[in-house]
């Protein structure tokens, strides 16, 4: 019943994104329309870590407006239907899944948006998929993280104060990590050589989770 109940919250997340399009197109059009302002003031930066280091910049604005959202559009009226209707471990982890697939799309988006517009020669060495598996564990340590303190700003009357307040704090050691890891992959890094970031990063994720999963119930009490 619990992975039932999983399975249909991230697909009613899914159709109710897919109804509420304007929402999508916005963060896509903020996502292209940042990277082109970039692009008109260089077409290529030569230094490859000032192309990763605004790349992640771009990655960690564009996945604040898509992720703070989760919580902080629901109404009093909504929450209460879905207290009475969900387990809330089912609810936070369903949140965090929707999320995690939401934030893939829109860093794999914004990758081949953003090096099709500023390119870099240091790319030449770049461990392709290495690279892919960095920003992939980045964006998702960075949407869970996001999804779980939109749950606890929600609570709040100053909902985007205390997100910001709450979010980029503990944000710092999954952005450090995953900037040191996408510069080893664009350095023509090997796997054995990451293996610390990818050991590190997966460990933030997965505690993200487990403290979501154990402390939310108490949260939505309220």
């Amino acid at each position: 019943m619990f992975i039932k109940n999983l399975f249909h919250l991230v697909r009613h997340e899914l159709k109710l994104e897919m109804k509420q399009k304007h929402f999508l197109s916005s963060i896509v059009l903020y996502i292209v329309s940042t990277i082109f302002v970039c692009s008109l003031s260089f077409t290529s930066i030569e230094d490859t870590k000032i192309w990763n280091a605004l790349f992640w910049i771009i990655i960690l604005f564009s996945l604040t407006n898509a992720i703070s959202k989760s919580f902080l559009n629901e109404n009093s009226d909504k929450q209460l239907f879905l207290y009475t209707l969900l387990n809330p471990r089912v609810l936070i982890l369903g949140k965090i899944l929707y999320n995690l697939v939401l934030s893939v799309f829109l860093v794999l988006l914004s990758f081949f948006i953003f090096n099709f517009f500023i390119q870099s020669d240091g790319l030449k060495n770049i461990n392709f998929s290495l690279f892919l598996l960095a920003v992939v564990l980045g964006s998702m340590s960075i949407s869970s993280t996001l999804t779980m303190v939109s749950a606890i700003a929600s609570k709040t009357n100053n909902n985007i104060g205390i997100l910001s307040i709450l979010a980029f704090p503990i944000l710092i050691p999954s952005l450090l990590l995953s900037i040191q890891f996408s510069n080893l992959a664009i350095n023509g890094g090997t796997a054995e050589m990451a293996s610390q970031f990818i050991v590190f990063l997966s460990l933030i994720n997965l505690l993200i989770i487990i403290l979501s999963f154990l402390l939310f119930p108490y949260l939505w009490r309220e």
